[in-house]
């Protein structure tokens, strides 16, 4: 069962599907799971499926479009991550005024971006019971620039110098469109396959949202989260190398559990077996903890 809701963000209007499952019992209060979507998604992309096998399995889960992105108001395109953490802590606080959600068990779940974001709220929300993340990053500096000679690298870095200046200074943020700012080759086919169906998902970004990209640190403080963590990697992302996955298991604290999905690449374990693997650990992870 689905239902369109909506909340407040800091002045603006989110909207969000609520599943829940079919089987619900009026008055059962259900143990809940939030899903963070990745880098510019929009709920209709990718997340149902999860948020349906949730609800097959008896839990309410909640998908949601950040403030300037899909149906939700704000400002078109302007990704700051903190913002969308306070999107993501304020979408726990609207679950727990739903009468059959109990409020004493919300877990979060992450993807890609959405799994840095989850990690970020889970540090500072004691809200949160249980978190499962997949296919995410450790360092941002890393995954946007890892791949850089110290010439390139040097290079961006005056370059989002610059543009924030002129953002600062002039009020003109340099804009990019999505298939500007995307530069794996992965992201970009998922992109251009994606975007006729889904127009909602085109975007313009200021360029600065490279510079928060880039300090956006998860291993900073995965330590801080005090519930237990899955982490989910793909041997194949390129996107978010496995690697980054290793680095936030390493620095988490107990109960964890690291789950390497081999051979897939990132916008793979959306689909197939490697759905029902990145999934289905997912699940067990809320059985045994939420």
């Amino acid at each position: 069962m689905k239902q369109e809701v909506s909340f407040y963000s800091e002045g603006s209007l989110l909207i969000g599907d609520l599943y829940l499952p079919d089987a619900h019992t009026e008055g059962a209060k259900l143990p809940t799971i939030v899903l963070c979507h990745g880098f510019c998604g929009i709920r209709e992309i990718l997340l149902p499926a999860y948020a349906e096998l949730f609800a097959q399995n008896g839990y309410g889960a909640l998908i949601f479009d950040y403030r300037g992105f899909g149906d939700s108001e704000g400002e078109r395109g302007r990704l700051v991550p903190a913002e969308q953490v306070v999107d993501i802590r304020n979408a726990i606080t609207f679950m727990e005024t739903l009468p059959h959600v109990d409020p004493s068990r919300i877990g979060l779940w992450g993807t890609s971006f959405g799994g840095a974001n989850a990690i970020y709220a889970s540090a500072n929300d004691k809200r949160v019971k249980c978190i499962s993340v997949q296919i995410t990053f450790a360092s941002g500096e890393r995954m946007v620039a890892g791949g850089m000679n110290a010439e390139e690298r040097e290079k961006l870095l005056s370059t989002l110098q610059k543009a924030w200046q002129r953002a600062v200074t002039k009020n003109k943020p340099l804009m990019l469109n999505m298939d500007q700012i995307l530069t794996d080759p992965d992201s970009r086919a998922f992109y251009q396959k994606t975007v006729d169906a889904h127009p909602k998902l085109k975007n313009r970004l200021p360029l600065t949202t490279i510079r928060q990209s880039l300090e956006c640190r998860p291993e900073s403080h995965i330590a801080d989260i005090g519930i237990p963590v899955m982490i989910i990697g793909a041997t194949g992302d390129i996107v978010c190398p496995v690697e980054e996955s290793k680095i936030l298991y390493e620095k988490a604290r107990e109960p964890k559990e690291l789950f390497i999905i081999e051979n897939a690449r990132h916008y793979d374990v959306y689909e197939g077996e490697y759905f029902k693997l990145s999934a289905g650990k997912a699940l067990e992870w809320y059985r045994k903890y939420l």
